[in-house]
């Protein structure tokens, strides 16, 4: 049988069918990370990069939908949902939020290695992904990590990059401090460590000095946001 090294991320509270799922999976050559809870899945999705999700809906202490509609902009794989919710509407909701598939259980083990390597037979060769991100008068080299502002390079250290790449790939949308938190450290925010807040100041003054149009602006009880001029018209 061909290896095919396969890094899953598995969501599922009913340990035995956990079990058996993982078992399979990694007679086929995948590394399987099981979570049992949506908070257990947050840190894992925070700690790694993963070919595939199988998510249950129904959790002890989440709903898997709205993990999936909290996360869709930050996964980078396809995502499965595994439940035993079997109306259509369950099932076009699921494909609606943006879930690749959605197969009901009880689930035979050879159809959804079947789904996996649908999913997956051309990942280990994929398109090449772009090197840019333009926002208004904003230029993100991604492959160089250079930041440019009407043409004007910005001076940033790596912290500094990092954060606002994750605000150029949502311009506009509102990051709450938990959010950047978790993108940033790679944990759940304890209310108290300020590191995000230092970070969003620096790379503020940073664009303020060079002005042009491009700002973080903070946005009342929802956190903070990448705007140009046009964006706030």
């Amino acid at each position: 049988m061909n290896k095919r090294d396969y890094r899953i991320l598995l969501l599922e509270d009913d340990a035995e069918l956990a079990s058996l799922i993982c078992r399979y999976l990694e007679q086929r050559g995948c590394e399987v990370t099981h979570t049992d809870s949506g908070a257990s899945f947050m840190k894992a999705l925070h700690h790694r990069e993963y070919d595939l999700i199988l998510s249950d809906i129904i959790l002890p202490d989440a709903s898997g939908f709205q993990l999936l509609e909290h996360y869709r902009n930050q996964l980078k794989c396809p995502l499965i949902f595994l439940s035993a919710l079997s109306s259509v509407r369950d099932q076009v909701n699921g494909l609606e939020l943006g879930a690749c598939d959605f197969l009901v259980k009880p689930i035979d083990p050879e159809l959804l290695w079947a789904k996996i390597e649908a999913k997956l037979r051309t990942s280990r060769n994929p398109a090449p992904a772009t090197s840019d991100i333009n926002f208004g008068t904003l230029q993100l080299d991604l492959a160089a990590r250079h930041a440019l502002v009407d043409g004007e390079p910005l001076k940033l250290t790596a912290n500094e990059f990092d954060l606002l790449q994750i605000f150029a790939e949502q311009p506009a949308r509102p990051l709450s401090r938990e959010y950047l938190f978790r993108r940033v450290v790679g944990r759940e925010f304890d209310g108290l460590d300020r590191v995000v807040d230092m970070r969003i100041s620096r790379l503020r003054k940073k664009l303020d000095a060079i002005g042009q149009g491009v700002a973080i602006r903070s946005i009342r009880g929802r956190g903070y946001a990448l705007h140009t001029a046009s964006s706030e018209a």
